[in-house]
């Protein structure tokens, strides 16, 4: 955990030192970082017992952004997620509960386009697939570990956000198209979770 922040601030601070040579009239390379709250759910409808998982965590990143219409942006986002996971067997009166800390690191490539683009004020819509990992940190109830994954994970992510000088407010919505876990066993039974994680996030940040 302490070399993944350690890399996690040199990577900003590279970022923030790198910004101060790419500035100008005629700049066409961003740098910029971000952060804020998330919010990630998943249900399995698919099978015959109740399973779900949602909660509220947080986001931070860094993005790397080449022009401005269209622009193109590839970035690195980690997201913590403290979710209320719940199993029940109705017939059976069974049910678990007990909150699953989820970490996912996503690397992403976004195609973009400014919709308004003034010299203070700009509004741009971006989407595109991204690709990673999930990670537990902490030991749960249901004693998943981190064999438990699916990995890689492939998804898609969409957002928008409005740019005043060098601050930034977004809002994005990310889709886990790969699904999140493998089939796991609990209490002798054999469950095929089919799920797929979703996250939307809002944040704020800079950009130079």
């Amino acid at each position: 955990m302490k070399k993944i922040k350690s890399a996690l601030i040199a990577s900003v601070l590279t970022l923030f030192l790198l910004s101060i040579q790419v500035k100008g009239k005629s700049q066409v390379f961003y740098i910029g970082f971000n952060g804020g709250a998330s919010y990630s759910w998943f249900n399995s409808p698919g099978l015959d017992n109740y399973v779900t998982s949602s909660g509220y965590g947080w986001d931070m990143g860094f993005f790397l952004r080449y022009g401005k219409r269209p622009f193109y942006q590839v970035g690195f986002d980690w997201t913590r997620a403290n979710n209320d996971f719940v199993f029940e067997v109705k017939e059976a009166n069974f049910k678990i509960e007990d909150k699953v800390p989820f970490h996912n690191f996503d690397f992403s490539v976004k195609v973009g386009y400014e919709i308004i683009q003034k010299p203070y004020f700009k509004w741009s819509l971006l989407g595109g697939p991204f690709i990673g990992r999930s990670f537990l940190f902490n030991s749960n109830e249901f004693e998943f570990s981190n064999s438990d994954f699916i990995k890689p994970q492939f998804g898609v992510n969409a957002g928008t956000g409005f740019q005043v000088t060098n601050f930034i407010f977004s809002f994005e919505y990310s889709y886990h198209i790969s699904g999140l876990f493998k089939p796991v066993e609990v209490d002798g039974q054999k469950i095929d979770f089919g799920s797929k994680l979703q996250i939307v996030a809002f944040k704020v940040g800079m950009q130079f």
